[in-house]
């Protein structure tokens, strides 16, 4: 049995998927498990232990227009799945696997082009996503309650050794790891709160990480100004999958609603979310990892909408100012007291 997967949305899309992967295998333990998705998630899902190919679709590169997809229907038509099963909802997805010509092609009756796939399941309003991506597999027999429901990321040997290299400077004791980004604007919270944090945290002694892609350098370079101390940008320096590595060795993360929440949830690292104008109910929060959630409650206007956006609908910002530094320090403390706690148990 040869088996496609499908999930070419955003990074925190395709983590967030991971755990259909291993629902997938416990329902068939000796298929050949194959994941289409983005060139930027491709990297994330190298070696995953349980897929067989990673086959990557290039939207905006040469996949795209009608020739693209058609040549990428070949290619897919030519590996002979059985079974397709998607996670993505778009028009482009739904088309591509219906010209593959898979004989199964099970998909969400909320999808554009629904009724292309031979089975349709609606997707159910459940705690989180993860869930709500594996309640796909119902069509395949599965009860969601026996599911496998962690999400897992493989950095690798190489990326494992090179985050050991880049933290071998900083004293021993707690590394707190700041990732300050987001692609959208209102779901960053302010730079003058992530400085103030970061002298609370170097005035507790504790080794700061900031993390970041290429056009992140600039941002985590203000926040960093002059503070010395043992803080350690990384900023636009590390792979993805380096940057998993990193995170992967954190006493603690402190990130907005962006993909590093869910790269910490993968790799098991405490995480203090900051919500500004998203709210956890989206599904989108920490993944059984410990946690603490970091927003301004009892705003009319909040949420705004369910991706935030590039401006403020009311110009108040107050989401974004009104979430204290010290309330993000204070629960980034409980999680590395709580961390130390459960390391000297175990």
């Amino acid at each position: 049995m040869k088996i496609l997967l499908v999930q070419t949305g955003f990074l925190g899309d395709v983590i967030l998927s991971t755990p259909v992967i291993s629902g997938i295998r416990q329902l068939f333990p000796k298929a050949e498990i194959s994941v289409l998705t983005t060139p930027q998630a491709a990297s994330f899902l190298r070696f995953h232990p349980e897929i067989h190919e990673v086959l990557v679709f290039e939207k905006r590169g040469k996949d795209s227009g009608i020739k693209g997809l058609l040549r990428l229907a070949a290619e897919i038509r030519e590996k002979q799945f059985g079974i397709a099963i998607s996670l993505h909802k778009s028009f482009r997805t739904a088309l591509l696997l219906m010209l593959s010509r898979i004989p199964r092609r099970l998909g969400f009756r909320e999808a554009a082009l629904w009724w292309t796939y031979t089975k349709t399941i609606r997707r159910k309003h459940l705690q989180h996503d993860v869930l709500r991506n594996l309640v796909i597999l119902e069509l395949l027999g599965a009860r969601l309650e026996d599911l496998p429901q962690e999400m897992r990321i493989y950095p690798g040997e190489k990326s494992g050794a090179a985050a050991k290299d880049l933290l071998s400077g900083l004293p021993s004791g707690p590394i707190v790891g700041i990732a300050p980004g987001s692609v959208w604007a209102t779901k960053r919270w302010t730079e003058a709160g992530f400085r103030y944090l970061l002298q609370l945290l170097l005035g507790k002694d504790y080794s700061v990480v900031l993390l970041g892609g290429p056009d992140e350098v600039e941002m985590c370079e203000r926040i960093a100004g002059n503070a010395g101390g043992d803080v350690l940008n990384l900023a636009g320096k590390t792979s993805l999958l380096e940057s998993t590595a990193v995170i992967e060795k954190l006493s603690v993360l402190i990130t907005n609603d962006s993909s590093p929440l869910h790269m910490a949830s993968a790799t098991g690292t405490p995480v203090v979310a900051i919500f500004c104008a998203t709210v956890p109910e989206f599904g989108y929060g920490p993944w059984k990892v410990p946690h603490e959630i970091v927003q301004v409650n009892g705003l009319a206007c909040r949420p705004c909408g369910p991706h935030g956006g590039n401006t403020c609908p009311t110009g108040t910002h107050a989401c974004q100012i009104g979430v204290r530094p010290e309330a993000v320090f204070e629960a980034a403390i409980r999680l590395i007291q709580g961390d130390e706690i459960r390391a000297r148990i175990s």
